[in-house]
């Protein structure tokens, strides 16, 4: 624990001593307040929880070919959730690195602080060739809300507050080609003996259309993927799809399809609408509450509990500094509906406030499965 503190303390007096001198080395950030404030459907049942989530980026070029970055979150929570969400403290803390870099620092009833580093890695570049090394974020998706192609680190779209999105620890390497074309190869390695991936991604520009295919091991199956960004007219069309074929028993197996596509279009005055619908041949599986769908580890092979899920979005900008948006998603399992209207504020060039909320029913059970409304405060630095 002491280790970890001289690290950070290290860290910001680097930065306050170069930060004036030294213009190879830069730094950013944002400290955010959470208010949240959750129950079932009794209001006599409510939940209070605050959250301060503090990030640092340190960001080194010692020379015009080579980038070294670290970031680090850092999390308070206090309140009733810590307590009474099962394995909480150990949902935070999970890392799927081969390196574990998360720790709970603090865990004493309702209070609990934890650390992440969650990019750690080594950027670099000459000519054509792209090579970074260390723990970073291999983005290969190309769809707006699901990506069936984002096979490295998938991401949790109900997980409103973490933009940056998680990392892996893995090996990429980009070779340009010209036109729009390149080839991508990553692999990374976690902690288990199955838990590797290692794939190869061509991408190319036909048609008007941003297109790339993929192919490779996904920790016990082997995986083909597409996926294509461009329009239609002047909407927006994107699509991803990923066939999962467990490698040691692909004859007596239940293969898996995951598959996106999205469409999106801005209208004059502000207004923007965007829909999309996701299948997922392995789904509809049972949901105890909304935490645990919005806590969960996901996977590009199960972005979502259901076989089938759509997904609506619009947004509209009132003022230059308000914009509400109101987000549905819905599946025919169970008639299983989640309600995320929100209203963000940008207060100053460095100050915004959001107004966010989360409802979750399955209407054919006439169940709640949990409503969450948070306000939060962002000062950026």
């Amino acid at each position: 624990m002491r280790r970890q503190w001289v690290t950070y303390l290290v860290l910001l007096s680097l930065h306050v001593i170069n930060a004036q001198e030294n213009e190879k080395l830069m730094f950013s950030g944002y400290l955010k307040n959470v208010q949240e404030v959750s129950f079932i459907d009794k209001l006599d049942e409510l939940q209070w929880t605050t959250f301060f989530h503090n990030r640092l980026n340190f960001k080194y070029v010692p020379s015009n070919k080579t980038t070294i970055r670290l970031e680090l979150r850092n999390r308070w929570f206090y309140g009733d959730e810590v307590t009474n969400s099962a394995n909480f403290s150990h949902t935070i803390s999970k890392d799927n690195g081969i390196v574990d870099m998360s720790w709970n620092i603090l865990n004493e009833g309702k209070l609990l602080f934890n650390t992440t580093i969650d990019r750690a890695l080594i950027d670099y570049s000459s000519g054509d060739w792209e090579v970074t090394i260390g723990r970073q974020r291999v983005n290969w998706g190309m769809n707006l809300i699901w990506n069936p192609n984002d096979i490295f680190n998938t991401y949790n779209f109900l997980d409103f507050d973490y933009e940056e999105r998680p990392g892996s620890d893995a090996v990429r390497v980009q070779y340009y080609l010209g036109d729009s074309r390149k080839i991508e190869f990553a692999a990374k390695k976690g902690k288990g003996n199955n838990d590797h991936m290692v794939a190869v991604m061509y991408k190319f520009n036909k048609w008007l259309y941003d297109i790339q295919l993929l192919s490779g091991i996904n920790q016990e199956d082997w995986i083909i993927g597409v996926g294509w960004a461009g329009n239609l007219d002047n909407a927006g069309f994107k699509g991803e799809l990923s066939y999962f074929v467990p490698h040691e028993t692909y004859f007596n197996s239940k293969n898996v399809l995951s598959a996106s596509i999205s469409v999106d279009y801005g209208f004059k005055k502000g207004l923007y609408i965007n829909g999309s619908v996701l299948y997922n041949s392995s789904g509809n599986l049972s949901i105890t509450d909304l935490g645990s769908l919005g806590y969960g580890n996901l996977s590009a092979k199960n972005l979502m509990p259901y076989e089938f899920s759509s997904f609506l979005q619009l947004a509209k900008e009132f003022t230059p500094i308000v914009r509400g948006t109101l987000s549905t998603v819905y599946s025919p399992y169970n008639d299983a509906v989640i309600l995320m209207p929100s209203v963000n504020c940008s207060i100053d060039s460095n100050w915004e406030f959001d107004l966010i909320s989360h409802s979750f029913f399955e209407f054919e059970e006439s169940r709640t499965l949990g409503n969450s409304l948070f306000l939060r405060l962002r000062w950026s630095f």
